[in-house]
């Protein structure tokens, strides 16, 4: 073999690694489950997709879970930018004709229920509800959360204060 040859073949597989690498730092694969936890052997529809893919319909058998992979496109400015955003839709029932939507992140867990979806161990969207409970369940949370500060502020950390 030519040195030249040796040299071409070095610099062929070294970009080719550099480019890997590069690639593999700017975009990672996203995970997100959903779980058919509906009763009497009931299948789930599911229809993942974002504004530039379309993951298309899956059939989830009873017990059985959709596993969502997809690239994730890092960006330190915008990291839930518009490539990263996707939404699924998901139908049941006799003639799938209930049905619901609803934003997902890497990481999440969600499951379908016969009363709605289920984000971890929460009822976050009941079936056919343009508006979800956890509008108002995350709304009761955050004035609890703001009630609670509050009467924490003004009973023991105002009075250290004042003294």
């Amino acid at each position: 073999m030519s040195m030249n040859y040796l040299i071409l073949r070095f610099v062929s597989v070294f970009s080719a690694i550099i480019m890997m690498m590069s690639n593999t730092a700017l975009s990672y694969t996203g995970n997100v489950l959903i779980k058919n936890s509906l009763q009497n052997q009931k299948d789930l529809i599911v229809h993942c997709k974002s504004a530039h893919k379309d993951m298309g319909y899956h059939r989830v058998h009873p017990t059985g879970s959709y596993n969502l992979l997809y690239k994730l496109h890092y960006d330190s400015d915008f990291p839930y930018n518009e490539n990263n955003h996707i939404w699924c839709h998901v139908w049941q029932g006799q003639g799938f004709k209930h049905h619901q939507v609803f934003n997902v992140y890497d990481g999440d867990h969600w499951e379908a229920k016969e009363d709605g979806i289920y984000h971890q161990w929460a009822l976050m969207y009941v079936w056919d509800a343009a508006i979800s409970k956890a509008s108002s369940f995350g709304a009761s949370c955050i004035s609890l959360g703001l009630l609670l500060a509050s009467s924490l502020f003004f009973s023991f950390i105002l009075p250290t204060l004042v003294v």
